[in-house]
């Protein structure tokens, strides 16, 4: 990547980093280089590995700092750098800290991806450097969990005569079939609908696919411009879902299918391969396989198959066609189901005195949406940055963790303090899980743990406006912060009720106080591909720093011991809380405990991943099963199950129909709480 920084809007110095690709790979050695247009952030091409390296060479090459030290004569031709020194060190560490955690090359922090480790070890490093103690068993600042599993492709072949396809490029192995080899041969089946529209049979009585490769196109009959011959509502019917294609073949004795998408067609998809891991369910026990048009052209052509696929599409545009196409091809899938586990990274700064056996925590989740196949607004195959969401809150954690540090460093050696702990959780976005896992299974008993602190999106104050949340947690809170809150340049916005859905709710739930502090102002760049770093308000997300710094302080050093209590309805603080652009998709309230998979062409919504433990888990789903009915009624996309999850309250018990391996299965879901 090369990123260059220009001066935004005014009174958001530095929120404008724009950020574009320099080269494919590498990103690991880089620096900051000053020239009339500004800070540029240049990368070689050649990659470097970052495990077991030390800070130093890990992570400072971020920092505009020693470029400032090296290049004051160039002020006058580097505004960016003046503008730096003018906003100060806390403000140029922020910047450095969002610009790498919210960097494209680190995949949008998903976990389980090589992004995530490289965000991880990026908190560790600065822990280490901070002079935290690893207080995780093993001498390490990570502590495990399980997040459940996914279908990875361990072993894959496809081919035509002495021509072999790549996996991954020209084809992919689905997470739709099972495990087998077969060398068979090739029988074009159109699009492999039973019954269409206007008598549309694409397999007439008496079809025998026994020992045979089913090659079946994706989508349904389409004209000369690639659209539907049969939608009135929507690009394609519900006959163009594979569930059905596949059975179909399945039934008739096919040792395999091979899935192409038709030449043509008007549809983005027709480059997506389905491969297993990346959001599909299973349908059939044979392998199924997926091939671009053009690898399967290419195919074809390799073992001997004069016809273009083209005149094919056509064929089978017009009527069922199956015919058996004179070659025989290879196909090899295996399919794994492999655990998944995340890492929450924690950091002790130990106290003093007869106050260290009490501890506050300071958190804030780490991972984001990767390429949106979960979670998204904009639906997946995009990369979500996760700027606002969270590297905003994570680049607090790590700056507090350096300055309480340094602090506590220089503390009288008769002063008491508590202990504090500094948390950046693994797998909020699928559901709080990693600051769950922390509250069942604690470092120290959880009754010792007085306060709980949690930032979530805070780099996108607008109009100086924060909201915190929470202060009716604890006996005597709101009086304690009350001139804290006065005395910070941001104007501090307190909800009538506790916010949740975030990694706050689990401590509270264990009966502490918690703060938690976020954006009063929601943008609509929420869980997008838009939540880039170039659109932070480093300078208020700094204000909000020093605000949560003090309060940080004061909470490790008072005398006055930390009381729970229920927040009740209260008055709201200064300004009255708004959200100018509200997300389009708000967060329900209530707990399900799935992950959902990439989307089918059919409706339902595909469950990728059951959360060990979840709500979802105990009414007996399971990874792969489609939902396709909600209190006996259908359920269109993820979509309408979001609008849905909006109208129910924790507790609530529905009727869920699934569909599971061609079966229909009743289950009866009891909703928790986020």
């Amino acid at each position: 990547m090369a990123c260059s920084l220009a001066q935004g809007r005014p009174g958001h110095p530095l929120a404008s980093v724009s950020c574009e690709p320099a080269s494919s790979r590498g990103i690991l050695r880089a620096g900051l280089c000053l020239g009339k247009g500004g800070v540029t952030l240049q990368i070689p091409s050649k990659p470097r590995s970052i495990m077991n390296r030390p800070f130093p060479a890990l992570f400072l090459f971020l920092s505009a700092a020693p470029v400032l030290a090296q290049a004051q004569v160039l002020a006058q031709e580097a505004p960016i750098a003046a503008l730096l020194e003018d906003l100060g060190e806390d403000v140029r560490m922020y910047n450095e800290h969002v610009t790498f955690l919210a960097n494209p090359f680190l995949e949008g922090r998903l976990p389980g991806t090589r992004g995530m480790e490289i965000a991880t070890e990026y908190v560790e490093a600065h822990f280490e450097q901070a002079g935290l103690e690893r207080p995780v068993e093993g001498d390490s600042f990570r502590q495990s969990f399980r997040v459940g599993q996914r279908r990875t492709v361990a072993e894959s072949h496809l081919a035509g005569g002495s021509f072999a396809l790549a996996h991954g490029v020209d084809f992919g192995v689905t997470g739709m079939g099972g495990s087998g080899s077969a060398k068979a041969p090739l029988v074009f089946c159109g699009y492999g609908i039973e019954k269409g529209q206007e008598g549309y049979r694409g397999f007439e009585d008496g079809v025998d696919l026994t020992g045979k490769i089913a090659m079946i196109m994706r989508f349904e009959p389409m004209d000369e411009e690639g659209k539907s011959l049969w939608a009135t509502r929507g690009p394609w019917t519900a006959k163009s879902g594979f569930s059905r294609k596949l059975k179909a073949a399945e039934e008739r004795g096919a040792v395999g299918v091979l899935l192409i998408s038709p030449p043509g067609a008007a549809d983005d998809r027709v480059g997506d391969l389905m491969i297993a891991g990346r959001g599909s369910r299973s349908y059939v026990q044979i392998p199924v396989l997926m091939a671009t048009s053009e690898a399967a052209e290419k195919l074809l052509k390799e073992a001997g198959v004069t016809t273009p696929l083209m005149d094919l599409r056509r064929a089978a545009d017009a009527r069922g066609v199956v015919r058996d196409l004179g070659c025989e091809i290879e196909m090899k899938a295996s399919i794994a189901d492999e655990e998944l586990s995340a890492e929450n990274v924690i950091g002790l700064l130990r106290g003093k005195g007869s106050l260290a056996s009490e501890y506050v925590v300071l958190g804030a989740h780490l991972d984001h949406l990767g390429m949106g196949n979960f979670g998204s607004r904009e639906g997946p195959g995009k990369l979500h940055p996760g700027a606002d969401d969270n590297a905003s809150g994570s680049a607090a954690v790590i700056m507090l963790a350096k300055r309480l540090a340094a602090e506590y460093r220089e503390l009288r050696p008769d002063q008491e303090a508590r202990s504090v702990l500094f948390m950046c959780f693994s797998a909020e976005e699928s559901g709080l899980i990693g600051s769950s896992h922390y509250c069942r299974d604690p470092l120290f008993p959880i009754e010792q743990h007085k306060l709980m602190i949690n930032f979530d999106m805070i780099g996108r104050i607008v109009d100086k406006r924060l909201s915190v949340s929470g202060a009716s947690t604890g006996e005597g809170l709101e009086e304690w912060l009350a001139p804290m809150f006065e005395a910070s340049p941001l104007t501090i916005v307190q909800p009538e009720n506790m916010s949740g859905a975030s990694d706050h709710t689990p401590f509270y739930r264990a009966r502490m106080p918690v703060l938690f502090g976020i954006i009063a102002d929601f943008h609509d760049d929420y869980h997008t591909s838009r939540d880039i770093v170039s659109k932070i308000n480093r300078v208020d997300a700094v204000h909000a720093i020093n605000l949560f710094h003090r309060i940080l302080r004061e909470a490790a050093l008072r005398d006055q011991a930390f009381v729970y209590a229920a927040p009740a309805r209260r008055g709201v603080g200064r300004g009255d809380p708004r959200r100018t652009q509200p997300p389009a998709a708000p967060v329900a309230r209530v707990f399900v405990g799935v992950v959902t998979a990439e989307s089918t062409t059919q409706p339902g919504v595909v469950l990728g991943t059951v959360i060990e433990g979840a709500p979802a888990e105990q009414a007996g789903l399971k990874a792969g099963d489609l939902l396709i009915k909600w209190a006996g009624k259908p359920l269109k996309d993820e979509d309408a199950l979001r609008k849905i999850l909006e109208g129910h309250t924790p507790g609530d018990r529905v009727q869920v129909t699934v569909q599971r391996a061609g079966d229909e299965k009743v289950f009866w879901l009891t909703l928790g709480e986020r």
